[in-house]
């Protein structure tokens, strides 16, 4: 009899495991001020290396980040290196998408070309570009200000 609740309870603690603990869970509220900040940063400093780009760079993004911060490597801090960050091209512009360090949940997205951080993300949705840049830096799908 001891036997089998010892069993139960060893069971039921690793299936409570399994649920409560998130596999990747999402940065904190001051994690995500701190990321903002660095964010809208970065995003600025590839936009600028964008800039001066003739047609759509075919550079890996760890590479487009890394020429983009040559002048100031801080800019991509230390703390991006727990998530995924993609870069995308929009002629001229650049968004960054940051994403879940397994790359599978959008966590916040950037117009280089804007002022402000662009789009928090507070639901579970796919690491997924979803801002559109127009002319004169115009973000299409960013959050209302």
């Amino acid at each position: 009899m001891q036997h089998r609740i010892l069993i139960s309870l060893a069971v039921t603690l690793l299936l409570e495991a399994c649920v409560i603990t998130p596999i990747d869970a999402a940065p904190d509220v001051k994690e995500r001020g701190r990321l903002s900040t660095k964010m809208v940063n970065l995003s600025s400093a590839v936009d600028t290396y964008f800039a001066d780009l003739s047609e759509a760079p075919i550079d890996s993004e760890v590479n487009i980040l890394q020429n983009a911060t040559r002048h100031d490597p801080r800019l991509l801090a230390s703390e991006f290196q727990s998530y995924v960050l993609k870069v995308q091209y929009q002629n001229p512009y650049a968004v960054l998408l940051l994403c879940s360090k397994d790359g599978n949940r959008a966590i916040m997205e950037d117009a280089g070309c804007s002022a402000r951080l662009d789009r928090q993300v507070s639901q579970a949705v796919p690491c997924e570009f979803t801002l559109r840049v127009t002319q004169n830096c115009q973000v299409e799908g960013a959050d209302p200000q």
